[in-house]
C-alpha cells in the first residue's frame, strides 16, 4: 500500500535541520540535543551556521554549505533556528529539492495566505508554525523541545499547545506509559489537527490516541476524522474553554464519534493508563478492595460525582467475601480488609468477586504497610489478570518502592494508578468509551426521503415568511411547513396526555458546532446541565433513546421517540430554523400534539443541502435502484455499519485472484479492524457504494465501489470490486459512474487508484472509464489511474448514465 501523505512529516527516515544564521539560537540548540539524543546520526544533515554548544560541538551531524551538496532529498526539512529568509522562500527551496514536509518550530510574521499559498504551490506539507516538536520513539526520532524524551509505547499524543505536550510526557514516563507518536501542532497553517488523526487512525504502532485541542478549524472535518480513528481505536480529547461551544453541544458532537471527553489534564493521564491497558468492561459494576477506609471513601465519592456504579454485593457473594475475610474488615461496595492482612487475601477477594456475574470490574487499592509484600503481589495479581477476562485495576498509593511497582504493573498490561480519584476517573473513561462507541455506529438519515417529506415546499414557505417581514412567526404561521413534516398541532390543550409531564423542546445555534436539539421538562427557566439534555441531528431511535434516557431517566416512550425523530429531520433540512422551540408539549393518544411555538428565521438560499450540520446523515440520495443488463433490478446504495457481515461475506467468496487484485496482498478473509473500516464509514471523508440484490428477503453483496479523500481538498483514492459470479453485467461501470457523481458532489477534482501492472482487465476497464493510466515511479509492479473530473466529464457521466440504465425508484435528487 502506498505510504500516508503524512509519514515523511511524523516519521521520517532522514532529516535536513536549518540551522539559520545564529548557531547559539535556544530552540536549535534544543533541537540538536534531542536529535543527538535517539542516536540516528546518518540519516541528519545540518544547512546554516555550525552550533558551537559544548554538547553539540562534536556531535557527528553531517554539515553542508551548500544545499546541491545534498545527494537524495531527505523526508523532513526542520526549521530551528532564526533564518535571514522568509519563510515562503525556505518553502519554495524544500519544493525545489524535493524535500515533501516542513516541521517549523519557530515563529514568523507573514501573511498566513502567503504561506498557504507557497506549500500548495511548492507541495510542501508545513506543521507550525510555532511546533512544539515531533517524537517517532520506536523509530529513534526526536525533535521534540519537551523536557522529557518520551519513551517508546502505544499512545499517540496530539496537542495543539506544547507546553501542554510537554507535561503530559512528563507525569506518563513518570508513570511508565510509553509513547508511540508525540505530536504538537504550534499555530496550524497547512497541516490540521484532522489530517493528524488521519495519520494516527491508519498507525498500527498508536493502539489509542490522546488529544489537547484549542482550537477546532472546519467542524465536520474535524468530526469526521475523529470519528474515523474512533472507530478503530480509544480516543480521549480535552478541549481547552470547551473550544468556544456549548459544553452540552460539545460533549453530544464527541459522543456522536467513539471518543471520550476529559475536562482536565489530569483526566488524560487516567485516560492512557486505561487506553493503552485495559479489557472492556462487558457489564456489572465496580467492586472497590483495599486495605484502608480513608482512600476507599474517596473514591466512593468520585464515583457517585461521576455518577459510576459501584457493586453492592448480593447476599451469596457477601456471604462469601465475609467467609473469607474472617473477621478481618467490612464488606461492602468499598471492600476494606485490615491493614494487617496478608497480600493473598486481596488477590483471593479480587478473585471471588469477579466470578459473580454483577461484578464487572475490580478495583485494588492499597496504600504501603510494611506487611505488604510487592513482589508476591505482582505475581498475584499478574496471575489474576491471565486467569480471566475481566477488568482488573490497581491503584497504589505513595511513593518510594510504589512508583517502581505501578510502572511494572503498568507496563504489564494493567491499568495502574497514583490516586483514588483518578481510578475512578480511568475506568469511567471505560464506561464512557462504550456507550459513544454505540452512538458512534449510528448512521441515521433525515427520514425526509423515507416519508417522502416535500422538503423544497416546505423551505419555499418560510423563505416567503422571511421576505414579507416575519422572521419572528407564531404557530399559525409554520402550521403549513409543520404538516409537511407530518406535525399535527392543536390548539387544544387536553388534560390528558401520554407523558407524565409537559416537556419542553428546542432547537439552537451552538456557534462552533451549529444546530442542537435540547430537551427537559416543562418549567425549567435555565439552560444548565441539570435540566436539559442536549443532542446533535440527525437522530435516529437509538440516539433519541439515549437522549430521552439523559433528560428523563428510567423513561421509555415510543410517541416521545417519534418526536424527536421528526423535529430531528426538521431541523436538518430546514436551515432557515435559526432557533425553534415547542414549549409545554403535550402528546395526546389520537396522535395530536398541543405545544407552545416560537421561531426565529433567517435567509440562507445559497446553502447546500445539510450544510448547516455538524453530522451529515446518511446520504439516501444516492440511494437508487437498477436494472442490469440481464434484466435483473438490484439496489445501488451506500454502505451502512450493519453491512459489516455481507462485506465480509463477499470478500470471502471472491476468487483468490480477485481478492490479491482488489487489496494488493495475499488474504483470505478480512480481519475485523479491516470490516469495521471498511463497512463503517464517514460520509463526510469517504464514500462506498455497494450493489445489493434482494432473494426471497436474503441481501447479498454483488460488488462495490469507494473513495476516500485524500485531505488535500481536491482529490481522492478510489476502488472498485465485483463478485465473480456477477462480472460482465456492466455493474462496474455502474458503480464507478455514480462514485463520479460523488465525489463531483464533494467537490473533489482528481481521483486516483492504485492498480497492480499485471491487472489487464482493471486497466483497460479504467481507461475505458476516462482514466489515464501511468507507471509508478516507485514500484514497476504498480501502475497509477489517474482521472480529472471537470464539468465536462462529470456532464458526459450523466448522459451516459440516463442512456444506459434504467431506475425504477430514483429517490430524490440532491437540492
Amino acid at each position: 500500500m502506498p505510504k500516508h501523505a503524512l509519514q515523511p512529516l511524523l516519521a521520517p527516515s532522514s532529516v535536513l535541520v536549518f540551522t539559520g544564521h545564529d548557531p547559539q539560537h535556544p530552540i536549535l540548540q534544543a533541537t540538536l540535543k534531542a536529535l543527538l539524543g535517539k542516536g540516528q546520526h546518518k540519516a541528519i544533515t545540518l544547512y546554516g551556521a555550525r552550533p558551537h554548544h559544548p554538547e553539540t560541538r562534536c556531535c557527528p551531524f553531517q554539515h553542508i554549505d551548500d544545499l546541491d551538496r545534498l545527494s537524495d532529498a531527505p523526508d523532513l526539512a526542520i526549521l530551528a533556528g532564526e533564518s535571514s529568509l522568509p519563510l515562503t522562500d525556505v518553502i519554495e527551496q524544500c519544493g525545489k529539492l524535493g524535500i515533501p514536509a516542513l516541521l517549523m518550530l519557530t515563529g514568523t510574521e507573514e501573511a498566513t495566505k502567503d504561506i498557504q499559498a507557497a506549500v500548495r504551490h511548492h507541495q510542501v506539507r508545513l506543521l507550525g508554525p510555532n511546533s512544539f516538536g515531533v517524537c517517532r520513539p520506536k523509530l529513534g526520532f526526536s525533535a521534540w523541545l519537551g523536557l522529557t524524551q518520551p519513551q517508546a509505547g502505544r499512545l499517540a499524543l496530539l496537542s495543539q499547545s506544547g507546553t501542554v505536550a510537554s507535561a503530559l510526557v512528563d507525569w506518563a514516563t513518570w508513570q511508565g506509559i510509553g509513547f508511540s507518536q508525540v505530536v504538537s501542532m504550534g499555530t496550524p497553517i497547512d497541516v490540521m489537527p484532522s489530517q493528524i488523526l488521519d495519520y494516527l487512525s491508519n498507525d498500527f504502532e498508536s493502539q489509542s490516541i490522546l488529544m489537547y485541542l484549542q482550537r477546532i478549524g472546519s467542524t465536520t472535518r474535524f468530526l469526521s476524522s475523529l470519528r474515523a480513528a474512533s472507530r478503530s481505536k480509544p480516543v480521549a480529547v480535552v478541549a481547552e474553554h470547551n473550544v468556544g461551544a456549548d459544553p452540552r453541544v460539545l460533549d453530544a458532537a464527541l459522543s456522536r464519534t467513539g471518543a471520550v471527553r476529559g475536562r482536565r489534564l489530569n483526566d488524560l493521564v487516567a485516560a492512557a493508563s486505561v487506553m493503552t491497558n485495559a479489557r472492556r468492561v462487558k457489564g456489572g459494576s465496580l467492586l472497590i478492595l483495599g486495605n484502608g477506609a480513608g482512600p476507599g471513601e474517596l473514591a466512593a465519592q468520585r464515583a457517585n460525582e461521576l455518577n459510576v456504579n459501584l457493586l453492592s454485593p448480593s447476599p451469596t457473594l457477601h456471604a462469601q467475601l465475609e467467609s473469607m475475610m474472617a473477621g478481618r474488615g467490612n464488606v461492602g461496595s468499598v471492600t476494606t480488609a485490615w491493614a494487617s492482612s496478608n497480600t493473598d487475601l486481596f488477590v483471593d477477594l479480587a478473585r471471588v468477586a469477579l466470578q459473580d456475574k454483577e461484578c464487572g470490574a475490580v478495583l485494588l487499592m492499597l496504600s504501603p504497610t510494611a506487611l505488604i509484600n510487592l513482589e508476591s503481589l505482582y505475581e498475584q495479581v499478574m496471575l489474576l489478570h491471565k486467569q480471566q477476562r475481566k477488568l482488573v485495576m490497581v491503584c497504589l498509593l505513595g511513593g518510594g518502592s510504589m512508583v517502581a511497582m505501578r510502572t511494572r504493573i503498568n507496563e504489564a498490561g494493567i491499568p495502574t494508578f497514583r490516586t483514588p480519584e483518578s481510578a475512578i476517573e480511568g475506568f469511567q473513561f471505560l464506561e464512557q468509551f462504550q456507550r459513544n462507541q454505540l452512538l458512534a455506529t449510528q448512521a441515521p438519515d433525515s427520514h425526509a426521503f423515507r416519508f417522502n417529506i416535500d422538503v423544497a415546499t416546505a423551505r419555499q414557505q418560510l423563505q416567503a415568511l422571511i421576505k414579507s417581514g416575519k422572521k419572528h412567526p407564531n404557530a399559525e404561521d409554520l402550521k403549513e411547513t409543520f404538516e409537511l413534516f407530518h406535525f399535527r398541532l392543536t390548539t387544544r390543550r387536553q388534560a390528558h396526555f401520554l407523558l407524565q409531564a409537559p416537556i419542553r423542546l428546542r432547537a439552537f445555534q451552538d456557534p462552533i458546532f451549529g444546530p442542537a436539539i435540547g430537551l427537559s421538562l416543562e418549567g425549567a427557566t435555565q439552560w444548565h446541565q441539570t435540566s436539559e439534555a442536549v443532542g446533535l441531528p440527525p437522530l435516529n431511535t437509538v440516539l433519541a433513546k439515549d437522549l430521552i434516557h439523559r433528560a428523563f431517566p428510567g423513561v421509555e416512550s415510543y410517541e416521545l421517540e417519534e418526536l424527536l425523530r421528526s423535529f430531528s429531520t426538521m431541523i436538518c433540512e430546514l436551515p432557515e430554523f435559526s432557533q425553534l422551540e415547542l414549549a409545554d408539549v403535550r402528546i395526546h393518544e389520537s396522535g395530536s400534539l398541543f405545544a407552545e411555538v416560537t421561531a426565529t428565521l433567517k435567509s440562507c438560499p445559497r446553502l447546500k443541502r445539510y450544510q448547516h450540520l455538524a453530522i451529515q446523515p446518511y446520504p439516501r440520495q444516492w440511494v437508487e435502484n437498477v436494472c442490469l443488463r440481464n434484466g435483473n433490478n438490484i439496489t445501488i446504495r451506500p454502505i451502512l455499519p450493519r453491512d459489516s457481515y455481507m462485506m465480509a461475506d463477499f470478500v470471502k467468496s471472491l476468487s483468490h485472484e480477485s481478492r490479491y487484485f482488489r487489496f494488493i496482498a495475499n488474504i483470505s478473509e478480512l480481519t475485523p479492524r479491516m470490516v469495521s473500516s471498511l463497512s463503517h464509514i464517514d460520509y463526510d471523508r469517504e464514500m462506498a457504494l455497494i450493489a445489493v440484490s434482494d432473494t426471497k428477503g436474503k441481501q447479498t453483496m454483488m460488488g462495490a465501489s469507494r473513495f476516500s479523500d485524500n485531505f488535500d481538498d481536491n482529490s481522492c483514492e478510489f476502488a472498485v470490486v465485483i463478485g465473480d459470479d456477477y462480472q460482465g453485467q456492466g455493474l462496474a461501470a455502474m458503480l464507478m459512474r455514480r462514485l463520479f457523481l460523488v465525489a463531483n458532489d464533494k467537490g473533489i477534482k482528481e481521483m486516483k487508484g492504485t492498480v497492480l501492472a499485471e491487472n489487464k482487465r482493471m486497466i483497460d476497464f479504467c481507461r475505458a472509464m476516462g482514466f489515464t493510466i501511468k507507471r509508478d515511479p516507485d514500484d514497476i509492479g504498480l501502475v497509477t489511474a489517474y482521472l480529472r473530473l471537470t464539468p465536462k466529464f462529470i456532464e458526459a457521466v450523466k448522459k451516459k448514465l440516463d442512456n444506459d440504465t434504467t431506475s425504477t425508484n430514483s429517490v430524490e435528487a440532491q437540492t
